[in-house]
């Protein structure tokens, strides 16, 4: 038994980061319950702490104190409830990973979806202008990172895309270009031979495979941003000429002429309507 604060008593296996808020006075919030509940919090490793406005509390390293009353109710006496402190996350995080949070908050059932929208309802203007929409079968912070991102900069994402035979990617970007996103944690050898074994799968299927780790993500995006629109780029490129390919088939095969396949500004609406295309208005 450990005594952190007259009047406080603890046992000595406590959470080292309760023990902390003990000492303070305080409780537990923000990142440091989300992060114990296996939830996306970003990369502050600090100890968050709520005390009441106007506690003689002196701010100690290694803590970050918030100063506020809890609104969505605590869970012990020294640990915010999961709703109050993912309230309290979106102030504290930037608004990238506080979607992620929000989205993971989701995805690890520490909250049902309406609390969370709730949640994101209450949030600040700045991270509710990141998004419009919560997709809570995002599998990590970092898929939902990589979302936004591409998001911002004009391309499609679908998370969790499907590819027949394989199950699901992380994200699909334009329909053709399929994004694994890897975790930190060491898998094995096994899920390094699954993993290879899923991009020959989505490979042989026609969609080039991009396996990201975090460092692509968080230290070297620029490059990154580079490499996936040239592989978009690239993805589209080969699907246009295998349309024509095919097309310009099919009319061979029907003893007509390709010559007059390809017109100025695309395809022409006979090819078009040989690989199954929208005639252009």
């Amino acid at each position: 038994m450990t005594r952190p604060r007259r009047g406080t008593y603890a046992c000595t296996h406590v959470d080292l980061n309760i023990l902390r808020a003990a000492e303070l006075g305080g409780a537990i919030t923000c990142v440091t319950v989300l992060r114990r509940a296996e939830v996306w919090a970003g990369h502050d490793r600090d100890t968050h702490v709520q005390v009441m406005p106007g506690s003689a509390v002196t701010p100690a390293r290694g803590a970050r104190l918030h100063w506020v009353e809890p609104h969505l109710g605590m869970e012990t006496r020294v640990v915010a409830g999961p709703a109050e402190a993912l309230r309290q996350a979106m102030h504290c995080l930037d608004s990238e990973n506080a979607v992620a949070a929000l989205e993971s908050a989701g995805h690890e059932e520490l909250l049902q979806p309406d609390e969370v929208w709730r949640v994101f309802r209450s949030a600040p203007r700045r991270v509710q202008r990141e998004t419009a929409t919560l997709h809570f079968d995002s599998g990590s912070g970092n898929e939902t990172i990589v979302r936004l991102r591409l998001q911002h900069v004009g391309f499609q994402v679908e998370p969790q895309g499907y590819v027949p035979g394989l199950g699901h990617q992380d994200l699909v970007v334009e329909g053709c270009i399929g994004l694994e996103i890897d975790g930190r944690k060491w898998h094995g050898e096994d899920r390094f031979a699954l993993d290879r074994d899923r991009d020959i799968h989505s490979e042989s299927l026609g969609r080039h495979v991009l396996r990201l780790r975090p460092a692509h993500i968080f230290e070297t995006w620029p490059q990154t941003l580079i490499a996936i629109e040239r592989a978009v780029s690239d993805a589209k490129t080969l699907r246009r000429l295998r349309s024509w390919r095919n097309g310009a088939t099919q009319l061979r095969k029907n003893g007509d002429t390709p010559a007059e396949a390809v017109v100025t500004g695309g395809v022409s609406p006979v090819l078009r309507s040989c690989v199954g295309a929208q005639p252009e208005e």
